[in-house]
């Protein structure tokens, strides 16, 4: 499923630096950056005007950020960088929030609800929802069994460091409406993909196991549309689609398809020690399986960051499965829509009371 065709790759990069800023080593930071409205904007305007000098100076070695739901909507930055350091970025974005408040549309009760079922989809628990625009200090835990282990971590955190400027770079350019977001994330996804040298059947396969993996989340209402929104999307996606195709012999000209290329070389290099330490799957997961995990986890984070919530994924995957297989000329699996319903039913047939439905 998974193709070795890779360019050739340039001299691996070490994989521990020790580094000193100031008179303290640089470590990984992590802060949580609760904002309960307008991320986009904190993002581009609250959090990159604040890191840019420090990054520059290189006061802050790499950064990256993901999107979490844990406690109430927050950002969830991680910085190489000292402690100082990190204490002089929280008291800056603190400020920022304090001149910039959010809205008060956030309904902490409403919002109850919501956080069990995520809990429940992610094996995850709840927590006590925290006061909006508010910076806290946390600890940071590296995915070691799914990105395998200390060294495939290594490589999973400077392909994120990577995508963030590009998620930020997006962002800011991006006007309002889910569906530039949604073009958007199917863009670069299909960038990433190409970059990992899959085949045209394989990214239809890619899409289908995407669709099915995020279709818990998916509301009913929504899933009704999606017949429909694929016979409005599918020619002007496969279009952009074939565009793009068309180029991807070469090497990835766009910043995300370079991230997702070193990535993937890296990964090449240290296959042997990394894919066996890539344990989610099970400790007998065959290879192809393993990639494959690595793979949904980059596209996904990216997507994370850009703002998509996991029914737009699980609907890209949908669109991007049957827009690939036309491609490839192969026929789209017919029972795909079936296959997202029951394993919605499975995966929450436990909690009935908290499968969305609406």
């Amino acid at each position: 499923m998974w193709s070795t065709r890779f360019p050739p790759a340039p001299p691996a990069r070490m994989l521990w630096r020790i580094t000193v800023s100031g008179t303290e080593a640089a470590a990984w930071q992590s802060l949580h950056i609760h904002r309960y409205e307008d991320q986009d904007g904190f993002l581009v305007d609250g959090l990159d005007p604040v890191l840019t000098p420090l990054r520059a100076s290189g006061a802050v070695e790499e950064f990256f950020f993901l999107r979490y739901w844990q406690g109430g909507h927050h950002i969830r930055l991680r910085l190489r960088t000292s402690l100082k350091t990190a204490q002089e970025v929280a008291d800056a974005l603190a400020a920022y929030l304090a001149r910039h408040p959010a809205g008060t549309g956030f309904d902490a009760e409403e919002f109850g609800p919501a956080q069990a079922t995520m809990a429940v989809l992610e094996a995850e628990t709840t927590s006590e929802v925290l006061p909006p625009d508010s910076v806290h200090h946390a600890t940071y835990t590296p995915e070691v069994e799914k990105y395998g282990g200390n060294l495939g971590v290594a490589i999973a955190e400077r392909f994120f460091a990577a995508s963030s400027d590009v998620a930020l770079a997006t962002l800011a350019r991006l006007p309002g409406g889910s569906g530039k977001r949604l073009g958007a994330a199917f863009s670069t996804m299909l960038h990433g993909l190409c970059a990992a040298r899959l085949t045209p059947a394989e990214m239809a396969g890619f899409f289908a196991h995407y669709c099915v993996l995020w279709s818990p989340y998916v509301f009913d209402r929504f899933l009704a549309d999606w017949p429909e929104l694929l016979r409005v999307r599918r020619e002007p996606v496969g279009r952009h689609a074939a565009t793009l195709l068309a180029q991807s012999h070469q090497e990835p000209a766009d910043p995300f398809g370079r991230a997702v290329g070193t990535a993937w070389r890296e990964l090449a290099e240290s296959a042997d020690t990394v894919l066996p330490a890539v344990t989610l799957g099970g400790s007998d997961a065959p290879v192809a399986r393993r990639r494959q995990i690595l793979l949904v986890s980059y596209l996904h984070t990216h997507n994370n960051r850009l703002g998509l919530i996991p029914e737009q994924e699980s609907f890209l995957g949908w669109l991007g499965h049957h827009v690939m297989s036309e491609y490839a000329g192969l026929p789209p699996a017919a029972d795909l829509l079936d296959r997202v319903r029951v394993t919605r039913r499975e995966r929450l047939g436990a909690y009935a009371d908290l499968a969305p439905t609406s």
